[in-house]
């Protein structure tokens, strides 16, 4: 009987879809590489196959009997400083997904790209008719992401939807992606915002899209998940109180925010770390713009989470995992101190 296959199903979107697909009576293979950490996986007793995307064969193999492919592992360079490799990348390995799956026969294949190819409209909010003529010169998560969803988009061979997520927030990111300024904010730490727009969602909601967009006979093409749009340092001061902490320094200038990035990124290549600040992240703030989900609300049914009960679950889970101080290691919310006007200019 033919099945669904989920790439990146280890991951942060990947898990709450397979969530989300198990809730819809679906049991969906998941594929996984050799080094993927999959204790997620293992804890679900998911049914996993082995899938790398730098080989094609693992990839026909892990379709094999597949009407379905869920793909949410596109390449994510981790800094911006190598556009031709990480381009180049991206691109062969979108091609190999492609290619495996019009080998292995599947019919659907659901592509999650980001609302960062989502282009702005002067007249108010963006929805999934706004895309840019040529990839977007905001930097190299932008302009990545624009090419590898063309390349999904133009396929003929079978059907191809795109799914694009807003900023996830939740339970489970233990990457600590879109929540890393929040989490910074609750431990009282004062990395100074970009200052711009940034679209949020739920990642349990995306994940229960990404589902009905994978099973429904109809559905759009290109569809756009995301549930609010806030000014970042707004944002911040607005759950301040919730953690007991001051409010965050200013917003950083546009140029502020892509030069500090920018020397982050090459520090962290130095020291063989995380940075502290990516460009990518920067580059979403700073070139963001309200968007408008309305499109998977009529078509797929979808409903957002607010963004407190999100916040909610996020810090329940991040407590659990002592990524920010317990409930009781907080002073009241009620009054949180402020920061010294002085720190905006603090270094991250």
């Amino acid at each position: 009987m033919p099945e669904a296959l989920i790439l990146g199903a280890g991951g942060f979107l990947g898990l709450h879809a397979l969530d989300a697909l198990r809730a819809l009576g679906e049991e969906p293979r998941c594929g996984r590489r050799a080094r993927s950490n999959v204790l997620g996986l293992r804890s679900r007793k998911a049914r996993m196959a082995s899938a790398d995307l730098d080989d094609e064969a693992s990839l026909v193999e892990a379709m094999r009997g597949c009407d379905r492919v869920l793909h949410l592992a596109g390449h994510y360079p981790r800094t911006s400083l190598d556009p031709a490799t990480a381009t180049r990348t991206g691109l062969e390995q979108s091609r190999r997904v492609l290619n495996a799956a019009a080998a292995a026969g599947v019919q659907r294949l659901v592509y999650v790209s980001s609302t960062a190819t989502v282009a702005p409209n002067p007249e108010g909010l963006s929805d999934e008719r706004h895309s840019y003529p040529s990839p977007p010169s905001h930097g190299l998560y932008h302009a990545l992401k624009w090419q590898m969803e063309r390349l999904f988009l133009d396929e003929q061979r079978f059907e191809v939807r795109v799914a694009c997520p807003s900023g996830c927030l939740g339970p489970g990111d233990l990457r600590v992606g879109t929540s890393a300024l929040l989490i910074a904010l609750a431990r009282g730490m004062d990395p100074p915002p970009p200052d711009g727009t940034v679209a949020l969602v739920d990642a349990r909601d995306v994940g229960q899209g990404l589902a009905r967009l994978l099973l429904a006979e109809r559905a759009p093409k290109r569809l756009i998940l995301s549930a609010e749009n806030h000014r970042l340092h707004e944002l911040l001061c607005s759950v301040a109180p919730r953690y007991g902490v001051p409010e965050p320094s200013p917003a950083l200038s546009a140029a502020e925010a892509i030069a500090r990035a920018d020397e982050e990124e090459a520090r962290s290549v130095r020291e063989n770390r995380r940075p502290a600040l990516s460009r990518e992240i920067v580059d979403l703030v700073v070139h963001g713009q309200p968007l408008s989900a309305r499109l998977a609300e009529e078509q797929l049914g979808l409903r957002w989470t607010p963004l407190s009960q999100t916040l909610d679950a996020l810090d329940a889970w991040a407590r659990r995992l002592s990524l920010i101080p317990s409930a009781k290691d907080q002073p009241p919310c009620s009054a949180p101190p402020t920061r010294p006007a002085s720190s905006a200019s603090s270094p991250t």
